[in-house]
């Protein structure tokens, strides 16, 4: 394999758009709290898309056998990358993200940094095939990236909102994306609620997490915590989103479909964030 394939396959391992999302959710945390930033939070920002992408390799590594069904292109089961290079490499990521962690001198963000580092790791070897509660918890692992940007700033004023608002939007996806994952999970035998319990089970959960986001999008805006402008972005950039995708995801709950709404739901939550950014400032 050339050097630039195997930069390609590395990068690939990390799914650097989640990886993404956690670092600007990191800044916004700080921008939300206290209206500016630090170099704290900035290292706290990276130590969050290192520690990250360690748990997205981290989970290439426990579920190659469910992705070589699921998702055999992907670097381990395509043998792009070893299994055990692919370890290695997400240690490396998670003790790099850690000692950042630790050189901001913040007790707070040392403690957020350790905790989220070890619910990755649980959550890839066994919390990810318990039913919900693995969805519940990577909805809170990206919550939790909005208040570690507050620590940053020593104020979680303002990083409420953002917070629920991605553990919804987060979690709904997840859910959306179990179904989508299916077979290969039956395969394996992991316990999702698409797994136990069917399909429309779970588009049940997902649609209820769904609409509870598009009931709680107005509320900063009825608390007058935000301005109109926040209230007509967020209605038609995401509540009109994700009506629409809940009727896709009841038409379709294909592999196929479940993939795309759960992609959509990916780059929506950016929309969502600007919304609350804009909303909070104008």
């Amino acid at each position: 394999m050339s050097f630039v394939r195997s930069v390609i396959a590395y990068v690939e391992l990390l799914r650097p758009i989640n990886g993404l999302i956690a670092f600007i959710s990191v800044f916004l945390g700080a921008v939300f709290a206290n209206g500016s930033f630090t170099s704290n939070t900035l290292i706290v920002a990276i130590s969050a898309f290192l520690v990250l992408s360690a748990g997205n390799a981290i989970n290439d590594f426990c579920d190659y056998q469910i992705d070589g069904i699921n998702k055999p292109m992907r670097p381990i089961p395509s043998q792009r990358i070893q299994r055990q290079h692919a370890l290695i490499f997400s240690l490396i990521l998670l003790l790099i993200g850690l000692l950042l962690g630790f050189f901001t001198g913040s007790i707070q963000a040392i403690v957020i940094v350790t905790i989220v580092s070890i619910t990755l790791f649980l959550y890839a070897v066994w919390l990810k095939k318990t039913p919900l509660i693995g969805n519940v918890v990577v909805g809170a692992l990206t919550g939790v990236t909005f208040i570690a940007g507050g620590v940053t700033v020593r104020s979680m004023k303002g990083t409420i909102v953002p917070a629920a608002f991605a553990f919804l939007f987060t979690t709904a996806r997840e859910i959306i994306k179990d179904i989508e994952d299916i077979e290969g999970d039956v395969a394996l035998g992991a316990g999702t609620i698409a797994v136990r319990w069917g399909k429309q089970v779970a588009a049940l959960v997902a649609s209820v997490f769904m609409l509870a986001l598009i009931f709680f999008s107005l509320v900063p805006y009825l608390l007058g915590l935000f301005s109109w402008i926040y209230l007509v972005m967020v209605t038609v950039g995401v509540d009109f989103v994700l009506i629409f995708l809940l009727v896709q995801l009841w038409r379709d709950t294909s592999k196929e479909n479940c993939a795309k709404i759960q992609q959509w739901m990916k780059l929506d939550i950016f929309v969502g964030l600007f919304t609350i950014y804009l909303g909070s400032f104008v």
